[in-house]
């Protein structure tokens, strides 16, 4: 049984939350986890600054779960969304709990605070294991660990 202190608790974390911050937190934490769960905590700051810079550019949707669930010719921007397999988190092993928390926590400081300017408003980046045809339209900025990160020329 919860108790009244309990309930008011949570009744002020439902009110002080916007409409909208759930969603956009777990989608934001999953596109973090899946995209750099084996980087450090400066690439998985430098992928949501890419979701963020999208959302703000008319060109995408102008919400974070839009953004990373949107399909351009049937293409998913972000790979592990329409992979086939289960975008729930593996939290099997400690190794990839810690991913998730500090994809969490890190998705959370992203919504509340805002990105970092780490990748200089990014829109693209890839893994250096491919080469896109796409990235020979846009300019390289920077690389952290194993993203390459674009603007437009």
């Amino acid at each position: 049984m919860i108790s009244p202190l309990g309930r008011c608790l949570a009744l002020a974390f439902f009110l002080w939350v916007p409409v909208g911050f759930a969603d956009d937190h777990d989608c934001m934490a999953k596109n973090i986890y899946w995209e750099s769960r084996n980087q450090t905590v400066n690439a998985m700051y430098a992928v949501a600054e890419v979701v963020m810079s999208r959302v703000r550019d008319r060109r995408w949707p102008d919400n974070v779960c839009g953004v990373i669930k949107q399909r351009r010719r049937g293409i998913c921007q972000f790979s592990w969304y329409c992979d086939g397999k289960s975008d729930e988190p593996r939290l099997d092993n400690s190794r990839e709990r810690m991913a998730w928390q500090l994809a969490s926590i890190v998705a959370w400081a992203v919504l509340e605070h805002g990105p970092p300017n780490t990748v200089q408003g990014a829109l693209w980046y890839h893994s250096n294991k491919v080469e896109p045809y796409w990235s020979k339209v846009y300019t390289p900025v920077t690389v952290i660990e194993d993203h390459i990160f674009y603007v437009e020329r």
